[in-house]
């Protein structure tokens, strides 16, 4: 008894994260296809989805400062209610106007997502703690929480076109507010509300106005973090333009199916799961560079593939391929995080660090987004997948990563 009380609030946790990133994964699908139906254009697609990116960004800016203020706790519970209304408003502007252009719709994708970010690195703070109350070590934790993160991805995308054919596209978006609610009550029960001890010492200087460039110079300052972050955001530029453009253009303006996409994203979710549950069982057979810049080399060799593909089911294996190792290079970026942060800075390297990978994805989006509507899909999917294996290629000969530290934590002992 004693020992599934100690387990059970990290069960409630990734429950309540996967019931958000579902949420997620459901709108990734339905923002696209909204856009591509009122449009035509895969430049209005690309700026739309560019709206999810760019909170990202600004997280790093407010988010890691309101974690290390307000505690993560609060942050997370309070980031996914202000999310249920922010994404309301979007199929409530399809209520009530007749005609919405691409830039409101920028707008409110933008809102809908301004507070994920916060919320997701709130959680991530928490993870350590909740480790050892559990017993369990980070890489057994990190590895639950990919595979089910990655299933959402692959049951986001499914769940998102079976309710868009029977509900709607707009409806659709209710159901994404209603995970929100969920996953803030869930994880408010199942997650004890402990003090922040990991703040303790904090000064005013974190809350500063430097607070964000001392969090950056932390990561490029340390070998693991710098690799990470300089190779993900080439990695990002490529892949964000491939599942949020490439892929809704390909399946809907090559093949005429939009159930081809939410296939095509579940196979990759489904994929990536695989990877991220097997982390833990790679950790101890193989380096870390190999997880990490082998599932680059995969994927980079997976969007060459469909750019050969000639019809709907070489499409969908290749991105299952695109995924397959992908999936592991989440947990094992989040347990390098978790490893090497200092405690009185975490919320803030947490959100700076996912700020610095998703820089350049809103560029990639845009110039996908041109390159795409004046050449063809097929040659910019050439191009970002050349571009993954070069960046997999340098970043293994030149940024090699360390071998795993057996669950050990700076952010708490």
């Amino acid at each position: 008894m004693q020992s599934n009380t100690r387990f059970s609030p990290i069960i409630g946790f990734v429950t309540a994260e996967s019931l958000s990133l579902l949420g997620n994964q459901m709108a990734a699908v339905a923002i696209p296809l909204l856009v591509l139906h009122y449009t035509q254009s895969p430049i209005a697609t690309g700026i739309a989805s560019a709206g999810n990116i760019i909170p990202i960004i600004i997280a790093a800016i407010f988010g890691g400062r309101a974690i290390n203020k307000f505690g993560a706790w609060n942050v997370s519970v309070i980031a996914d209610v202000l999310s249920c209304a922010s994404v309301v408003a979007l199929p409530l502007a399809f209520v009530t106007f007749h005609d919405v252009s691409p830039f409101l719709i920028f707008v409110l994708v933008f809102m809908g997502a301004l507070f994920d970010p916060t919320g997701i690195a709130a959680r991530q703070t928490l993870v350590p703690r909740l480790a050892i109350l559990s017993g369990r070590s980070l890489e057994n934790i990190n590895s639950w929480r990919g595979a089910l993160e990655n299933g959402a991805d692959f049951l986001g995308p499914v769940v998102g076109v079976v309710f868009i054919g029977l509900i709607g596209i707009v409806n659709t978006f209710y159901l994404n507010a209603v995970t929100f609610l969920l996953c803030a009550g869930i994880f408010s029960l199942a997650v004890p509300k402990t003090r922040d001890t990991m703040l303790e010492g904090s000064t005013d200087a974190v809350f500063s106005m430097f607070s964000v460039w001392r969090s950056i110079t932390f990561i490029f300052t340390h070998p693991q973090l710098k690799a990470l972050a300089m190779v993900g955001m080439v990695a990002n530029f490529a892949i964000l333009p491939f599942l949020g453009l490439l892929l809704p253009v390909l399946a809907t303006q090559k093949f005429g199916s939009t159930a081809t996409l939410g296939i095509c994203l579940s196979v990759f979710g489904l994929a990536a799961t695989v990877g991220a549950a097997s982390f833990s069982w790679l950790s101890r057979w193989c380096s870390r560079s190999v997880i990490y810049y082998g599932g680059l080399c995969i994927t980079g060799s997976a969007l060459i593939l469909c750019a050969l593909s000639t019809n709907m089911y070489s499409v969908v294996a290749s991105a299952g391929l695109a995924g397959l190792l992908l999936g592991a290079g989440n947990p094992l970026m989040q347990t390098i995080l978790q490893e090497e942060t200092p405690a009185a800075i975490a919320g803030e390297v947490f959100t700076s660090f996912t700020a610095i990978h998703f820089v350049m994805g809103p560029f990639g989006l845009l110039l996908a987004g041109i390159m795409t509507e004046f050449s063809s899909v097929e040659q910019v999917l050439w191009v970002a997948g050349g571009l993954l294996l070069v960046t997999a290629i340098i970043g293994w000969s030149w940024l090699p990563l360390q071998p795993l530290r057996a669950g050990k934590s700076t952010l708490y002992p």
